[in-house]
């Protein structure tokens, strides 16, 4: 017998051996109509409820309400997509995960011929019927040439050379009808488990819908995300210029030892396209003189601005960047959270009269002196930078607020331009598994944190989820607002990410509540191979993470 100590449920004793499913029959947890449980933290570590116990722990259930949960969930409904595309779609084609779009996941289409809507009609029924059957998510475990061997023998390239370039002797496999999946966490038991989940027919693919945690009964609404798609689809024919579109290939060019082109190509599409952006900025800049530059955070948008402003210099123009940090209210008049801490990602913590009196003042052709904000006493030192915008010269403003219009009211539309950088990836572990913006950048700011901020990772990784609710509330609205978007993501960063990374989130114990999510962390860069830090150039975005930046910050 064991000792488990079970959440709301108390302490008692079971069988060892006994599953996590079994436990939850027992001792009669609690699930909401459409809100099944789907899994378990384990003395902090994320589990399927198939997990048999063999020691005294503690065990945490989780529903579609809990992010961890909801992502089980999600993973889940994606190998039931592709069971149901195996048997109802096109031979010879493929479907691929994307990225996040509209509320879901987007998957591309790979045939000859355009995806119907008539297709995706057919997918989602079989799909329910999978669902009806209950269908189980068969679990197993291969010695790795017998894993090869097999998707090998399903054509499964992706998968193949992500297992064949690990330094594993053992995988999981989770199949689900002729699906074949390598384990990238757990999924749930069994179709019957995903009943809430709807597709959407968006050219050239189509979006698998599920639902959010803060109501996992049903489908949210969601806007149209038409910016972000394009962005997105230029990413698409970037990965096909580069041939790298999954964590595999990326493996097999750094063991090929093929990757210095690879990095030199990837930053050259970002100077590109930086320099395409400072050739529209140059050619309208009599008209709109003010740059609004926003994005979550780690997107590298300091780097950005950096990489900019010498495009446009090298065009004739001298731009002004401006901090919106160094326009915050005093403390004592900043709004207060609920908690009752200073509001720092508040609008109303900015002093929005002075940042747009001095802006007109700039477009008149005047001298202004931008305050110095101190963090450490909460005020704003008078004595500042002088500044004044000479003709035809522009002035970006860098802040997470400087896409919303509210910010500068008191300015006409068509004297702005607005961009928003962000980490849109287009690495995908496989065909089936996704790799989430958040969670790269997740781990530049761990990478960041450590390195310049004297945060440990388990301080970055705390601090996350109210990072993340702030983005949602004053980042992310705005972002089909921008004029331009630029992805700052690059396809090799995870391979030099992890060799910072990984030491950091080992530190945090296994009797940690943060333990999953670091666990989880370490998991995900298990699928890169490593690549030292000398093949990065000195002016890349990933050296604002990394350190030894051409750029000083």
């Amino acid at each position: 017998m064991i000792s488990v100590d079970i959440d709301r449920h108390g302490r008692i004793e079971v069988a060892e051996k006994t599953t996590l499913l079994e436990l939850k029959t027992l001792v009669g947890v609690f699930e909401e109509p459409l809100v099944p449980v789907v899994g378990a933290l384990y003395n902090n570590r994320l589990m399927g409820l198939e997990y048999p116990l063999t020691r005294n722990c503690s065990v945490r259930f989780l529903s579609t309400r809990h992010e961890e949960g909801l992502n089980i969930y999600s993973k889940s409904l994606s190998i039931l997509l592709h069971a149901a595309f195996i048997d109802r779609g096109p031979k010879n084609a493929l479907l691929k995960v994307e990225h996040s779009l509209n509320k879901g996941f987007f998957f591309s289409y790979i045939d000859g011929k355009p995806l119907a809507c008539e297709t995706v009609r057919r997918l989602e029924e079989r799909m329910r019927e999978i669902v009806e059957k209950n269908l189980p998510f068969e679990k197993y475990e291969y010695e790795v040439e017998d894993a090869l061997d097999l998707l090998e023998e399903i054509g499964a390239w992706d998968r193949y050379y992500l297992l064949k370039y690990s330094d594993r002797s053992k995988t999981t496999v989770y199949r689900l009808g002729e699906c074949v999946n390598l384990a990238q966490g757990p999924v749930v038991p069994s179709a019957g488990y995903l009943k809430v989940f709807g597709l959407r027919y968006y050219p050239p693919g189509l979006v698998l819908l599920f639902p959010e945690t803060t109501d996992p009964t049903r489908l949210p609404e969601a806007a149209e995300q038409k910016k972000l798609f394009q962005i997105y689809s230029e990413q698409r024919e970037w990965s096909r210029i580069l041939d790298v579109d999954s964590a595999g290939k990326l493996n097999r060019l750094i063991i090929e030892r093929k990757i210095d082109n690879l990095v030199w190509v990837t930053e050259g599409l970002h100077e590109k396209k930086i320099a395409q952006i400072a050739d529209i900025i140059t050619k309208n800049a009599s008209k709109r003189r003010i740059i609004l530059l926003a994005g979550p955070t780690s997107s590298g948008k300091t780097t950005f601005a950096k990489r900019l402003t010498v495009q446009l210099l090298a065009n004739g123009i001298a731009p002004e960047v401006i901090s919106l940090d160094n326009y915050y209210l005093p403390r004592e008049r900043m709004p207060k959270t609920e908690a009752g801490t200073t509001d720092l990602e508040s609008l109303n913590s900015l002093d929005i009269d002075l940042i747009n009196a001095h802006l007109n003042a700039l477009l008149d052709g005047k001298a202004v002196t931008v305050p110095k904000y101190e963090f450490k006493t909460g005020s704003r030192q008078q004595e500042g930078r002088n500044v004044r915008l000479l003709e035809n010269q522009v002035v970006i403003i860098e802040g997470i607020h400087a896409l919303n219009e509210k910010l500068t009211p008191y300015i006409n539309r068509e004297q702005k331009y607005k961009i928003y950088v962000s980490v849109l990836t287009q690495l995908n572990i496989d065909v089936i598994n996704r790799i989430p913006t958040s969670t790269v950048r997740l781990l530049r700011r761990i990478v960041r944190d450590s390195q310049f901020r004297g945060y440990s990772a388990r301080e970055t990784i705390g601090l996350w989820p109210e990072v993340r609710r702030a983005e949602d509330r004053n980042i992310f609205p705005f972002g089909e607002e921008a004029d331009i978007m630029f992805n700052s993501s690059l396809v090799y960063e995870m391979s030099v990410l992890k060799g910072y990374a990984q030491p950091l989130l080992k530190d945090i114990d296994e009797d940690d509540e943060l333990y999953s999510v670091a666990k989880r962390l370490l998991h995900f860069l298990d699928n890169f191979l490593y690549i030292t830090s000398e093949k990065v150039p000195r002016t890349s975005i990933l050296r604002e993470f990394i350190g030894e930046s051409g750029f000083s910050y």
